[in-house]
C-alpha cells in the first residue's frame, strides 16, 4: 500500500512530468476548516448497508484493499495495519455498527489524523463516506490521492472483479494540488539532459520579501541553498517556491532530499509565527521515508 498513500519516487524527465497534467481527476474534496483541513470521499454503491460495512470491519476483507488490521476495531482498543511495509496504529474512538467507524490514524512519518467512516442507506444501496482530518497541509495531496486508490480498490472487492492497473499517483496528487491550490509536500527526483536533480515545490501564503528571508533566516540550517536552484513566483500574497537542487553523489540522495523537506517544512513554520526547530529525530525519519520510496535508477 507504500505507493498509494505515498507513492515511489520513480526518476523522471521534465517532459515526463509535465505530461502527467490532465491524467487524472480527483474524485474527493480538500476542504479548509477553521483549525485545519478535511479530506472528503463519498462513494455510492448499489449493494446493502450491511455489506459494505462488513468490508469495513471483517478483517478478513479489510486485508483485501486497504491492509492486515490486528486484532480489529475494537471500541476504545489500540489496533495495527500493516499497508504494504507502512505500519499505522491508532486507537477506536466510535464503533457503531452498521453505521460509523472513527479511529485516531498515526503513520511511521509521526503524522496524526482522525478518520472517520459512515455507512448510510442511500437510493435502495449505501453511501460510503470517509472524512480524514489533519492540521496541516503536510502530505495533504499525497494523501489525497492515496485514498482515492484506495477508494478504488474497495470498489473492486465490493464488485468482486479483479484489481484494476495500477493508476498514476503522482498525476493524482498533482491534479489535487492544482484543483485545491495545496503544494504536495515530498520532493520528487528527475532528470534534465543527463543530470539527476531533487525537486520540492512548496506554496506559502505570505508575500515574495517574507518568504525569502524564512528561506535564507539561519544558515546552520539551510541544505547549502547557495548550491540550489531556487525559483519564487509571487501570486498576490501566495508564493510558490520551487527547488531544484543537483545530486552529485546517489549515495547522498536521501539525506539531501530529506533536509530540503526538513528546511521548507520550517520555513512554513516560521511564516505561520512559530520559531521553528528542526530535531535530528525528524531528519533520520525523512532520510528512512525518502530511502524507502526512491526507486533505483
Amino acid at each position: 500500500m507504500k505507493s498509494q498513500l505515498t507513492g515511489e519516487l520513480q526518476l523522471e524527465s521534465i517532459t515526463d512530468r509535465e505530461d502527467r497534467e490532465d491524467r487524472a481527476e480527483p474524485l474527493g474534496r480538500i476542504e479548509r476548516l477553521s483549525d485545519g483541513y478535511v479530506l472528503a470521499f463519498d462513494r455510492q454503491y448499489d449493494y446493502p448497508r450491511s455489506y459494505i460495512w462488513d468490508l469495513l470491519t471483517d478483517p478478513a476483507r479489510v486485508a483485501q484493499w486497504l491492509g492486515k488490521l490486528t486484532p480489529g476495531w475494537e471500541l476504545g482498543k489500540e489496533y495495527s495495519l500493516d499497508m504494504g511495509g507502512d505500519l499505522c496504529t491508532g486507537t477506536v474512538l466510535q464503533l457503531n455498527p452498521p453505521t460509523s467507524l472513527q479511529v485516531t490514524w498515526d503513520d511511521n512519518m509521526g503524522l496524526e489524523s482522525l478518520l472517520e467512516w459512515r455507512v448510510l442507506d442511500c437510493a435502495g444501496g449505501a453511501l460510503l463516506q470517509l472524512r480524514a482530518r489533519s492540521e496541516t497541509t503536510e502530505f495533504l495531496t499525497e494523501g489525497a490521492a492515496g485514498w482515492q486508490l484506495i477508494l478504488d480498490s474497495l470498489d473492486d472487492v465490493a464488485a468482486g472483479r479483479p484489481a484494476r492497473p495500477d493508476a498514476d499517483w503522482a498525476a493524482l496528487r498533482d491534479a489535487y494540488a492544482t484543483k485545491y491550490q495545496v503544494s504536495h509536500t515530498m520532493g520528487e527526483l528527475e532528470v534534465t539532459d543527463g543530470i539527476t536533480m531533487i525537486h520540492f515545490d512548496r506554496r506559502f501564503e505570505a508575500r515574495l520579501p517574507r518568504v525569502k528571508d524564512a528561506l535564507t533566516a539561519d544558515p546552520t540550517q539551510q541544505p547549502r541553498v547557495e548550491q540550489a536552484e531556487v525559483d519564487f513566483t509571487a501570486t498576490g500574497p501566495v508564493t510558490l517556491v520551487t527547488v531544484r537542487h543537483v545530486v552529485e553523489d546517489p549515495s547522498e540522495t536521501a539525506a539531501l532530499m530529506a533536509r530540503w523537506h526538513a528546511h521548507l517544512d520550517a520555513v512554513g513554520v516560521d511564516l505561520d509565527g512559530d520559531t521553528p526547530h528542526i530535531s535530528v529525530r525528524k531528519l533520520r525519519v525523512l532520510e528512512d521515508f525518502y530511502r524507502a520510496n526512491t526507486a533505483a535508477e
